[in-house]
């Protein structure tokens, strides 16, 4: 069934409604609803039948604003619940399969003042929880602050109300394709805004009723607003689905699996792989067979657990009873299993029985990942499958085919060997079994399996009766004995990176790897990431033992800080964001077995890593269809466990070049403080931002460098989305300079760095209002219902408590966002259904306490986040010559030590977050005399609360 939901700003006019007889025509929905219609219910019946709708109810406009009405064609069948100028409510069946479900037609009062009584309303209609119900038409609201571009932010109250209606409720956003933003004012740039007020929103009986639905925000003419198309059957793709055999985790529940198991192993022959396959075969048999041999559902038994129930209760109906019930348990075990296995709520680490919740979760996913259309290479919308399928294919080919490289030389040159003999001899140490069953128990239980369909979980649960041989196979593999390329293959399957992904830049490429393999690249990557360290430059910071992400947010930070408020040099400095595109995929690996040589690395440990990385085909998994295979010429795997350390190796040409620059003066980068290191780059992964001086010679001696990286590499460096922020001293000529040299665009702030605020100002609670607005976005997905208590606690902890953790880590929270947290985290603990609020039995603060002492162990944000801050000062105490050591103390404290520090008068808020958990160290930290050379006498805490120097005697009465 097509449903039409449009905002028509008005009526009244004859071509507007020729145009929208016109649009009505070429779609063809089987309902309407139209939005001020500014038209009386007499005159709007009549223009109403003119479009082909004779059955349809219309509610007058008040004066120039409103008019709702409701249309729909003869051959549907619709219920009329209620209406008012508000909204129109009916029951609808569809043609298809007779199901009935509920429509609401909802109009959001324009005025901000009557939005509560629009909320309300909406409550009130929540009078049938249970039945499946969609609301859609124009709220005039946002969810969040980032549904907006242009104009004044959003009051983040009116975004809560409104979010705290659709919780109530039960209604989760459906999604949309199309245009993101669905009304829009202004035709200039300075005064352009655009909002996404027209939405759909369902519960979870209507998500569970319709799994191949679609909403569209179609293009408009006629109105400011733009119409939603709702299909509740979309087109399924008719290519044939692949099929191929997959491990179950449900399967683990029946006893005799085990016994089947052991029993196919060792009547298999031939290789591994082989073996694997042959069980695989012999598991999906057993299972069939299995079914048909029981022909027990859950409905026969809860009919014969009636029927025992009304028995007389003898010892053999007892006993019947019992194991009626545990079989029940049994089934619904299985059907949880099984759908947990695809919702991949990975945080779930306790389970809980609600297959509800996994089966909601799962359906919202397969939904979200559908491919409808695409754009093509010359601009054009696909959105036939063979279209889709071969587009697709075509980019992978030609993405995954090298076009070939520079002599790296240059690059090489830079470059200091630092691999000793006696890290090779440790790399390259004989292979155990132990370290192969390490690498199985770090996986994944349930994470997506590859091509053989065995995942992680088969291999933890049966290793005893497969461990010997699978792990001798993969230690062969290693050494040679067996060839890589029978595990190799690889599935791509597409992540849309956005709500409605359109074009193939806007998909994240996962390779699903085969597990087999996966446990050989995790034993090899266990080794490898003990090495780096020592051979990667200190900018870099993801991925490696012993550096975190905050190192490079704290460290850009200080220098943006300097940017903004002290003069950077005589002439200003720069700071390059750098956008590069697809950076796994267009590695090319003669570069990276160049660079692996050149650090030190034998010969023999390369050649192992270039079998993993070269010897591997590609299929491509779309919409449940399978692609040909394709062999690729370049590019690492997301998903294979080396990628990660392997890019490393790659970037480091880079900041090879950019070392080599500074120590031969031909590039200067930013010096936060008289005297303080010279600070040129700040990598982590492909997230790059690079500090020079601002002037034209230095931008033209960059982009050279940045070039030869590019053509060296293979990664693809777009400055055209590439950015540049200047440092405060920077004139105006020397900016325009440096843009034109670098041909970027010039932002007055850099808004973010990894995800958080580059800079802080004064207004702290708006700079992190983000993480309320995350916190929303989960707590909107998902109804207390679907979850038990203990479902609850391991949601609240795991993922909700989670979400803030990034920011806090080095940022401060003011006491609102933390009360504010903490209040959405009670609210939905204590809630037993979204419309109910729950009965508030004890306080945030009780929770807080540990579970020993009668409470819940939640975490109590404040605290925790004082406890993270406290975590960065530690570092900078135990590790005085990492990056962010020496530029914290080259800032603000070069002749003391941190914890002898004081904040100064002109800090960043990052120093004095950490400086604010300074107590907390001081209280945990103890300390030795030694030989007394750093010791203070006036200022070290000789007595438990004070210093010496503030220890005052009474005073001496006088004689």
């Amino acid at each position: 069934m097509k449903i039409l939901s449009w905002n028509v700003r008005g009526l009244g006019q004859s071509r507007t409604v020729g145009r929208l007889r016109n649009f009505l025509r070429d779609v063809n929905p089987a309902v309407i609803f139209l939005i001020e219609t500014k038209l009386q219910s007499a005159q709007m019946e009549k223009v109403r039948k003119s479009f082909g709708y004779q059955f349809g109810i219309d509610i007058s406009s008040r004066g120039r604003s409103g008019g709702l009405s409701l249309a729909w064609k003869s051959s549907c069948k619709v219920t009329l619940r209620s209406f008012s100028v508000r909204h129109i409510d009916v029951i609808l069946e569809e043609d298809s399969d007779g199901c009935s479900w509920r429509f609401t037609g909802f109009y959001g009062a324009p005025e901000v003042e009557n939005r509560a009584a629009s909320w309300n309303l909406l409550r009130q209609l929540n009078d049938l929880p249970d039945f499946p119900w969609m609301v859609m038409g124009d709220f005039n609201e946002l969810l969040f602050a980032s549904e907006k571009s242009g104009g004044r932010l959003r009051n983040s109250s009116q975004m809560d109300n409104f979010r705290n209606a659709l919780e109530d409720c039960s209604l989760k956003d459906v999604g949309f394709r199309g245009p993101w933003y669905t009304w829009e004012w202004g035709r200039l740039t300075s005064n352009n805004i655009r909002e996404r007020l027209d939405r759909g929103v369902a519960n979870d009986p209507w998500w569970s009723l319709f799994s191949h639905f679609d909403l569209e925000h179609l293009p408009h003419t006629i109105s400011d607003h733009c119409p939603l198309l709702l299909n509740t059957h979309a087109a399924i793709s008719t290519r044939q689905q692949f099929e191929h055999f997959r491990f179950e985790a449900a399967w683990l529940v029946e006893e005799s699996c085990e016994q089947e198991v052991s029993r196919l192993w060792n009547a298999s022959a031939g290789s591994i792989p082989t073996r694997l396959r042959q069980v695989g075969e012999g598991l999906n048999s057993w299972f069939r067979t299995l079914r048909k041999e029981k022909r027990i559902t859950v409905t026969d038994l809860k009919t014969r657990l009636k029927e025992l129930s009304e028995l007389h209760p003898s010892d053999e109906v007892l006993g019947e009873i019992l194991d009626t019930k545990i079989a029940l348990n049994l089934e619904a075990d299985r059907e949880e299993l099984y759908w947990e296995q695809r919702a991949r709520a990975n945080w779930l680490n306790n389970g809980d029985r609600n297959t509800s919740f996994f089966h909601s979760f799962a359906s919202q996913r397969r939904n979200r990942n559908r491919i409808r259309k695409l754009r093509g290479a010359n601009d054009e919308i696909i959105d036939s499958d063979e279209g889709i399928f071969a587009a697709v294919v075509e980019y992978f080919k030609s993405l995954y085919m090298t076009k070939g490289v520079d002599d790296p030389s240059t690059i090489l040159d830079e470059i200091d060997a630092c691999v000793s003999s006696e890290m090779n001899r440790s790399l390259l140490r004989t292979f155990s079994r132990d370290e192969v069953l390490v690498a199985v128990r770090s996986m994944g239980p349930l994470k997506a399996s590859g091509k053989d369909g065995i995942g992680a979980v088969f291999y933890q649960r049966f290793w005893h009766i497969v461990g010997k041989e699978v792990a001798d196979y993969c230690i062969d593999v290693i050494n040679g004995l067996q060839d890589i390329s029978e595990i190799n293959s690889t599935h791509i399957v597409l992540v849309p990176k956005v709500d409605d992904p359109i074009n193939m830049s806007q998909f994240r490429p996962i390779s699903l790897c085969n597990v087999l393999y996966k446990i050989i690249a995790k034993v090899l990557a266990n080794r490898f990431q003990h090495a780096l360290p020592k051979c990667i430059d200190e900018a870099q910071c993801a991925f490696l033992l012993g550096r975190l992400i905050s190192d490079n947010i704290i460290a850009g930070y200080e220098v943006l800080h300097c940017f903004k408020n002290r003069r950077m040099e005589r002439r200003g400095s720069f700071a390059l964001k750098l956008d590069m595109s697809k950076t796994y995929d267009m590695v090319e690996w003669p570069f990276i077995e160049a660079i692996m040589r050149k650090l030190g690395f034998a010969d023999q440990w390369i050649s192992l890593i270039s079998k993993c990385i070269c010897m591997v085909n590609y299929a491509v998994v779309i919409n449940g269809g399978i692609s040909e295979y394709f062999v690729p010429t370049r590019g690492l795997r997301q998903g294979d466990p080396l990628s990660p350390y392997l890019f490393l190796i790659c970037s480091e040409g880079l900041s090879a070049l950019l070392r080599g620059a500074i120590s031969n003066g031909s590039l200067r980068g930013a010096r936060i403080a008289r005297g303080a290191l010279l600070i040129s780059h700040l990598l982590f992964a492909n997230d790059s931002i690079i500090f020079r001086e601002a002037t034209a010679e230095g931008a033209a001696q960059l982009k050279d460098l940045l070039d030869m990286y590019s053509r060296c590499s293979g990664h693809c460096i777009k400055f055209s989305k590439s950015s540049v922020y200047f440092s405060s001293n920077v004139i105006d000529a020397n900016e325009n300079d440096v843009c034109r040299v670098l041909a970027v665009q010039m932002q007055t702030c850099l808004d973010k760095y990894l995800g958080l605020p580059s800079m802080v100002g004064r207004n702290k609670k708006r700079s992190l209002t983000f993480m309320a607005e995350k916190c929303s976005k989960s707590l909107s997905t998902w109804s207390p219902r679907l979850l038990s208590m203990g479902g609850k606690e391991v949601y609240i902890k795991a993922v909700l408590q989670a979400l803030p953790l990034y920011a806090m880590s080095v940022f401060l929270l003011p006491k609102s966002p933390c009360q504010d947290l903490q209040a959405k985290f009670v609210k939905y603990w204590w809630q037993k259904k979204t419309d109910k609020k729950g009965i508030h039995w004890c306080s945030w603060s009780e929770l807080c306490v540990l579970k020993e002492d009668d409470g819940m162990s939640f975490r109590d944000m404040g605290k925790f986040n004082i406890a993270l801050l406290a975590k960065q000062g530690w570092r900078i105490i135990i590790n005085p010559t990492s990056l962010v050591a020496r530029i914290l103390k080259a800032k603000y404290f070069p002749t003391v030590n941190f914890m002898h520090s004081r904040v100064g008068s002109n800090p960043s808020y990052i120093l004095r977050s950490i400086w604010a958990s300074k107590r907390t160290l001081e209280l945990g930290l103890f300390w030795r005399v030694d030989a007394g050379r750093s010791v203070s006498i006036w200022n070290d805490y000789w007595l438990p609360d004070f210093p010496l120097r503030l220890v005052s005697s009474p005073a001496v009465p006088e004689l």
